[in-house]
């Protein structure tokens, strides 16, 4: 006669309420116990019998004397609770009853918390990531009517605001400018400076370093009062008491005065710089990393040494932005005269401080600014990894708790409602999510100061909203995942419950375990996709032809005339590997200022041209393309300085103005016809087309290519930046040896380098950052996606033991078995292909659009993601697959099914 589990368990239920002190309550509790570890024991391969009395034997000591504690407990005098207390009151029976559960299944529990885990902390460092970009300028106080003014100049927008004279403005110029901002109606605060970002030679206690990022203002009190740097020693009213002081950060502080400058009495002390004395007034706290500009010394000087200023200004509170801008326009005959009768001037420019690092397009910012479709794809890409973990979490605990059915039946059969089933299965889910936090914050540790080096960010794990963001996400990840098991079993009739084991009749339908893994396909091909374009577009990057030779070319810092230049060059010329030496506008840098031209003898004006000056030297190092290479490559018969025009404004004007190459050749071109000289009456700056020269991308592959001029020259006058041609792969004693050239000039000036091939990069630093962050997170989000599929196959094939003892017994071989279990997972891809597939391609399509150069968008992509996506989860599923096969007893084909 065969084993019945059903009558035998009945049969032993009769026997514990037999016993005198047994309740229907425990009772019901020890039988759920008792299926649980009865269906453990089958999967370990005992036949059904066994496998009851092993159960029965584990679930059965010291239950005299518990249900004795038991009966004390439930005769105590009845309190009628409230729901709020109810919650309370069986909180620490779901608790152990979830423990209880988690400590079974020991190996899908744990996969699921290892997937928790690593989704909990991804999306974790991902929204640290957000609010960090988010959260710029946002630790001013009042930082909701403060703003930076900007202005529209010809077609272009600039962050700085010129002065009245540029360069030659002097103290008052400057301030009149400062004060008649302050003095419009509704402004209560304005206050300006300018950063020099190159290093600069500072000498204090007796040390001489570079310095980055000095600020200079004339505007010492309002300054302060602006911005709130807080102190840590001296104060702004000595700062701003006299001209000629200084306040230091606290690292430029240690830098100068070592680790116990606090200890010290710094305040007083003599800084010098650019042969003038400043004293030393304050050191306030390092700039934070959320700040739209870094300094590390504040210097209050007589006037600003720049052509313009950065200017901020604090309006009253509800007043409208748009009206003071336009106040400031309407009163710029006030501020700055010259200014407002110009014709290129469009208006000024207001703009919240914490609008400025994600949403400024505006020329010369302080720091690169940030990108908001970045921000976008960081968040899909950890989303999909916080859904790959939910999902994972949810296919197989549904399949897990599946074999719970008797288990849940019973609950319902004695009274138990939907809610209290679906509180016990989310209970399991929180626990899980919750004790995965430790490991989560120790990853955080270890992961977060290798992020912000990569990233230049500076993340905290110091910061008290980390524990906040933490316990939030594992509560709303708990539930998300829990929710759809808890409901989806919880909701099945006690009849349902009864008849067995529900992932055994899924059947070859439409099921829940199905539709999850679609959508888990889905998310990987899409991810895998975006990753495949990106680094597409960056290798683009790498090798398209921008018009000039990218490598053997560095820049040294000058600031000189052409006889501290000459004396160099001849200097440099000597060293061995250097091929030539010359001067002008460096490559690979962001967008300028363009210039105003017209074609000579017609009216029409235009303003999208880059005014680039080169050496003949320069221009013949940098191997650009021209009409004239007899003149570039012998520079000694060459005319004093020629100009040549690119392609594009060649094409652009035989098409404007109907007239060939040839017809071009000399033609007259005016820049700036707005301008004309008040003692000759000469309009503009005349020159005559010499030549053309190939389109060149100065700027990224974002940018479209503009008309361009270029002035190469025999001699310079002044000189801000060599450059140096190279052919040697020995760079750092090229360095050394260029850097001694450099001392002997004896300049008081720090020394400073920059590869072309550096710049270029540089310009694509987001674009590099993004196709890692894309490969680290594809490689998490497929072994997530994976180690889940290796789980749920494992218990599904382990639940099929018998279908595979008959299969084999009939004659199918390993290869059979194998394909048989993968083949499903066909059409569900081909699904999730037609998912994934237009929902990345306009994501990408979004994404690639900012560049002016991009890729095609090549359709194969998507078969490569989905042809990777089956073959790492084929891989996976069929070594399990075969290892399951492998070890099939032949006594799984006693048991019943």
């Amino acid at each position: 006669m065969s084993f019945n589990i059903d009558n035998a368990v009945e049969e032993w239920r009769k026997e514990l309420l037999a016993q005198e002190v047994m309740e229907p309550g425990y009772a019901d509790e020890i039988i759920a116990s008792l299926y649980d570890r009865y269906d453990d024991y089958l999967l370990q391969g005992l036949d059904q019998k066994a496998a009851f009395e092993k159960a029965k034997k584990a679930v059965s000591p010291c239950l005299k004397s518990t249900c004795q504690e038991y009966q004390k407990v439930t005769s105590q005098k009845t309190i009628i609770p409230s729901q709020k207390s109810k919650l309370f009151i069986l909180l620490p029976n779901y608790l152990k009853t979830s423990l209880r559960h988690l400590s079974r299944k020991k190996f899908y529990n744990a996969i699921n918390y290892l997937s928790l885990v690593i989704g909990l902390l991804f999306t974790l460092l991902a929204i640290l990531y957000i609010d960090y970009e988010t959260s710029f300028d946002a630790f001013h106080q009042d930082n909701d009517q403060k703003y930076r003014l900007g202005r529209e100049f010809r077609s272009q927008k600039y962050s700085v605001y010129s002065f009245d004279g540029y360069y030659s403005a002097p103290r008052e110029t400057q301030l009149k400018q400062i004060n008649g901002l302050q003095n419009i109606q509704g402004v209560e605060l304005a206050c300006h400076f300018y950063t020099f970002g190159l290093p600069e030679l500072v000498t204090a206690n007796a040390k001489e370093l570079a310095v980055e990022n000095l600020l200079e203002t004339n505007t010492p009190t309002r300054f302060f009062e602006f911005f709130n740097w807080k102190f840590i020693q001296g104060n702004a009213n000595e700062f701003s008491r006299q001209l000629n002081t200084v306040v230091l950060t606290e690292s430029e502080a240690k830098r100068f005065f070592g680790d116990n400058w606090a200890q010290d009495d710094i305040i007083g002390e003599t800084l010098r710089y650019n042969d003038n004395d400043f004293v030393i007034t304050g050191v306030i706290e390092n700039i934070p990393g959320t700040s739209h500009y870094d300094f590390n010394m504040a210097m209050n000087v007589k006037k600003i040494n720049y052509w313009g200023s950065r200017s901020y200004i604090k309006i009253a509170e509800n007043e409208n932005p748009q009206d003071i801008a336009q106040q400031i326009d309407d009163n710029m005959d006030k501020i700055n005269t010259p200014l407002s009768q110009s014709e290129l001037f469009k208006g000024s420019i207001i703009q919240n401080i914490r609008d400025i690092h994600l949403n400024s397009n505006m020329l010369y910012e302080l720091k690169p600014p940030g990108d908001k479709t970045y921000l976008y794809i960081f968040g899909v890409i950890s989303g999909i990894i916080l859904l790959l973990t939910i999902s994972n979490y949810t296919n197989l605990s549904i399949a897990m708790n599946a074999s719970r059915t008797r288990e849940i039946g019973m609950r319902k059969l004695f009274g138990a409602k939907k809610p209290q089933i679906v509180k016990q299965f989310l209970a399991e889910s929180l626990l899980l999510s919750l004790l995965s936090i430790p490991l989560v914050y120790l990853g955080l540790r270890l992961l977060i100061p290798e992020f912000n080096t990569f990233m230049n960010v500076d993340l905290q794990t110091s910061d008290g909203k980390i524990w906040l963001y933490m316990f939030g996400i594992a509560l709303i990840i708990g539930l998300l995942s829990g929710l759809y098991p808890a409901l989806y079993l919880g909701k099945k009739k006690i009849i349902r419950l009864f008849q067995g084991n529900l992932v055994k009749s899924g059947g070859s339908g439409v099921t829940t375990r199905k539709a999850i893994i679609t959508f888990q396909f889905a998310l990987l091909i899409g991810l895998c996709s975006l990753t495949l374009y990106v680094n597409q577009q960056l290798d683009y990057i790498q090798t398209a032809d921008i018009g000039f030779d990218r490598d053997a070319l560095v820049y040294v810092n000058l600031g000189e005339d052409a006889d501290v230049y000459n004396t160099f060059k001849n200097e440099v010329l000597k060293i061995p590997g250097v091929t030539g030496v010359g001067t002008g506008s460096p490559l690979g840098r962001s967008p300028f200022n363009q210039t105003t031209y017209k074609l000579g003898q017609t009216d029409e004006v235009f303003d999208d041209a880059y005014d680039v000056y080169l050496t003949y030297e320069s221009v013949k190092m940098l191997g650009i393309e021209t009409s004239i290479p007899d003149i570039i490559e012998n520079p000694d018969n060459a005319p004093k300085s020629i100009v040549i025009i690119n392609e594009t404004l060649k094409q652009k004007l035989m098409k404007q103005f109907n007239l060939t190459a040839n017809e071009l050749l000399g033609r007259r071109i005016i820049e700036e016809p707005e301008y004309t000289d008040e003692e000759t009456g000469e309009v503009g700056f005349p020159f005559e087309i010499g030549g053309f020269f190939r389109d060149i991308n100065m700027f990224s592959l974002r940018e479209r290519i503009t008309p361009m001029f270029i002035t190469a020259y025999k001699e310079p006058e002044n000189v801000r930046w060599a450059a140096i041609g190279f052919d040697t792969d020995n760079t750092e004693q090229l360095m050394t040896q260029i850097k001694a050239a450099y001392k002997k000039l004896n300049l008081d000036k720090a020394f400073y380098t920059s590869y072309l091939s550096q710049n270029i990069e540089e310009l694509y630093k987001k674009e590099r950052r993004l196709g890692s962050i894309c490969i680290l997170f594809s490689v998490v989000a497929f072994f997530v996606a994976v180690i889940g599929l290796i789980a749920l196959t494992t218990y599904l094939t382990t639940l099929k033991q018998k279908e595979i003892g008959i299969r084999k017994i009939l004659g199918a071989n390993y290869l059979q078995l194998i394909k048989r279990f993968n083949k499903e997972y066909v059409w569900l891809l081909i699904i999730a292909i037609i998912i994934a597939a237009p929902l990345t391609y306009y994501g990408v399509s979004q994404w690639l659009n900012s560049f002016a150069y991009r890729i095609d968008l090549n359709l194969l992509i998507f078969l490569w993601a989905a042809l990777i996506t089956i073959f790492i989860s084929a891989t996976a599923v069929s070594l399990i697959t075969l290892k399951v096969v492998r070890a099939v007893p032949v006594k799984t084909l006693q048991e019943q099914q």
